[in-house]
C-alpha cells in the first residue's frame, strides 16, 4: 500500500505532444511523473511541469493522454518483470534479419549479428536510462537544477540513439533526442 496521496488532477497532453509553455517556449511531452508532466525543451533541458499548470497549452496534439498514462504504467509494470520482449519491439521488416559490420581492412573478416540480439541491447540500454532517470527525479538530496542538468545529459544520450528509430515497429519506441522535431 502506498503513502501517497492520490492523484487529483490528470494529464491534459499526450505523450509526445508538443507544448508551448508560458516562460520556457516550445517542448515535447516526455514522460508523466506522478501528478507532473517531464517537459523537454531545445537544448536538453526538462522540466517538471504539473498538471494544472495553466501557463502550458497545447501546439501539436499527440494523441490521448489517458491512454498514454496507461501505457506508460503498463510499459514499466511489463518492463519490471521482464516481459517486454524484443519481438513486440521490432518492426516486421526486421524479423530474422542480419546487422553485418564490416570492417575497414580487407585482411578482416566482417562480423553478423541477428539484428534481434541487436535490438535487444538497445532496449536494454533504454531502459536503463528510463531507471537512471527515474532515480534522479526521486533522488533526495539532488537539488533541481541538479536534476535538470542530469536529465539533460541522458536527453542527449537519447538523441545519439536515434539512427536506430528506424528498427522499431512503433514510433512510441523511438529514442527522442533534444533536437527532435514533430513529423
Amino acid at each position: 500500500m502506498s503513502d501517497e496521496a492520490p492523484l487529483t488532477t490528470r494529464p491534459k497532453f499526450a505523450l509526445g505532444a508538443i507544448v508551448r509553455h508560458r516562460d520556457f517556449g516550445r517542448g515535447r511531452v516526455a514522460a508523466y511523473e506522478r501528478d507532473r508532466y517531464i517537459i523537454l525543451f531545445p537544448g536538453g533541458d526538462a522540466k517538471s511541469v504539473a498538471f494544472d499548470f495553466t501557463g502550458l497549452e497545447a501546439e501539436a496534439a499527440g494523441g490521448d493522454p489517458e491512454l498514454s498514462r496507461i501505457a506508460q504504467a503498463v510499459r514499466e509494470v511489463l518492463g519490471d518483470h521482464g516481459w517486454l520482449d524484443v519481438d513486440l519491439e521490432l518492426g516486421r521488416r526486421w524479423v530474422g534479419g542480419t546487422l553485418r559490420l564490416v570492417p575497414g581492412r580487407d585482411d578482416t573478416q566482417p562480423k553478423d549479428v541477428p539484428i534481434e540480439m541487436f535490438l535487444k541491447k538497445l532496449i536494454g540500454v533504454r531502459d536503463r536510462l528510463r531507471v537512471l532517470e527515474q532515480k534522479i527525479n526521486s533522488h533526495p538530496t539532488l537539488s533541481g537544477e541538479e536534476k535538470l542538468e542530469l536529465q539533460g545529459y541522458i536527453t542527449r544520450c537519447y538523441g545519439s540513439l536515434t539512427t536506430f528509430n528506424v528498427l522499431f515497429a512503433n514510433r512510441a519506441s523511438w529514442f527522442v533526442g533534444q533536437g527532435e522535431k514533430e513529423a
